[in-house]
């Protein structure tokens, strides 16, 4: 089934599903990249997971087993290493500066490197692990915003980098449940970065968009202009909190809560008219009883509005909210909801629409086009292009190259 081009493993471990994208990259054709062709997707609820944090290392090893084999027996081969998605309140991203004397008349490739090398040179906390050190942009004798310096007349370069951290007990407890599971972490990648490879456009990128992608545990939140990432946050609340809510207000257990989510639930109750009712299961046969889908409707648009509004006062609060050219798109498994767009509409004024993979994504884009496989598929693009350049890439070669890269198979 597989030919032989290169193969990527993108695997997403969630608080609430774990899921596995096996992918491959064939060789390039006439100047321009082949299309990333999807052989493999598996999809399990996770055990062992508390938000972003592993609380049962065995059995989050066997969430972690059992996508990547599910993956595996779709596409017909066994893979060895995967690229590793990371998330949650411990991530933090910060900026760093770097600034080298140019010996020649042009700035050359070892000039790059050692401006990259010491903009990502700072000191980390005690329980700080840096995740990406992404070049923003290049200035080059006091002109800023290049993109690319190379060949460029200089006596001094200068670095913008975007530095994102993350919590080396979680990244530690992660790798080790990957490596248990039988598979090596080639690399530790943030999973809102990911997502955005997988649904942003990069004219979206260049307007300024701001990425929300609704997790189980939490919503994190992603901002770009220029191409460039101003903003990374994320919040500790997701679609678990919908159903708790839900459990809650309907005196009934999370999995019934989730259920009724699944089946019935919408974001908006101005959506759904007073005379539906859904059917509630009792804890005993024949003690079930029916409930207003209003209330349903409203409990859930509560908590929603709740999360967006969050996301709204923390991108107004850093001044971001009229830079949004392209407004705002939404991904993740919490945003799949009926209604949720639209209310995210009314919660930014801003135009709104939902984020999933590419439609023209080849081998399974139908199991793929749904927006909870987004950072699935983000990894496996991430890794693609990482294994293609065989070196750290900057921002600018992950957003605008990548913007480009896409474009010739999406």
């Amino acid at each position: 089934m597989i030919g032989g081009g290169r193969i990527v493993v993108g695997v997403d471990v969630g608080s609430t599903k774990t899921c596995a994208v096996i992918a491959e990259s064939g060789p390039a054709t006439n100047g321009s990249t082949a299309p990333l062709t999807v052989h493999g997707v598996g999809l399990v609820e996770s055990e062992g997971m508390s938000g972003a944090t592993v609380t049962n290392l065995e059995a989050a090893t066997a969430s972690i087993r059992s996508a990547v084999q599910e993956a595996e027996l779709m596409a017909g081969k066994e893979v060895e290493s995967a690229y590793v998605g990371v998330a949650g309140t411990h991530v933090s991203v910060s900026t760093s500066r770097g600034v080298v004397a140019i010996g020649g008349a042009e700035v050359g490739p070892k000039d790059v490197q050692r401006v990259e090398e010491v903009g990502r040179a700072i000191v980390l906390g005690r329980d700080a692990e840096l995740i990406h050190a992404l070049c923003q942009d290049y200035t080059v004798d006091g002109r800023s915003g290049i993109e690319d310096p190379l060949g460029m007349a200089a006596t001094r370069l200068e670095s913008e980098v975007c530095i994102v951290t993350a919590s080396t007990a979680v990244c530690t407890d992660l790798r080790k449940a990957v490596d248990r599971a039988g598979y090596r972490p080639a690399e530790l990648v943030v999973e809102p970065l990911a997502s955005s490879l997988a649904v942003l456009g990069d004219q979206e990128r260049e307007a300024g968009v701001v990425l929300i992608e609704i997790g189980g545990a939490n919503t994190d939140v992603i901002a770009f202009e220029g191409r460039r990432i101003h903003y990374l946050r994320s919040l500790p609340w997701g679609a678990s909190s919908v159903n708790k809510d839900i459990a809650k207000g309907l005196g009934v257990p999370e999995d019934e809560a989730l259920r009724l989510k699944r089946e019935h639930g919408i974001a908006l109750r101005s959506m759904v008219g007073a005379s539906e009712h859904v059917e509630v299961s009792g804890p005993a046969f024949g003690t079930g009883r029916r409930v207003s889908r209003e209330l349903l409707a409203h409990i859930v648009e509560q908590r929603l509005d709740e999360i967006l509004g969050l996301a709204y006062e923390e991108l107004d609060e850093a001044g971001l909210l009229d830079r949004l050219g392209s407004g705002v798109v939404l991904t993740g498994g919490g945003a799949s909801l009926p209604g949720t767009v639209e209310l995210a509409r009314s919660v930014f004024n801003l135009p709104v629409r939902l984020g999933e993979p590419g439609a023209r994504l080849t081998g399974t884009p139908d199991a793929l086009r749904r927006p909870e496989f987004s950072a699935g598929v983000g990894l496996a693009l991430y890794g693609s292009m990482k294994s293609k350049n065989g070196h750290s890439l900057t921002a600018w070669r992950v957003l605008s190259r990548f913007g480009e890269w896409l474009r010739d198979f999406f």
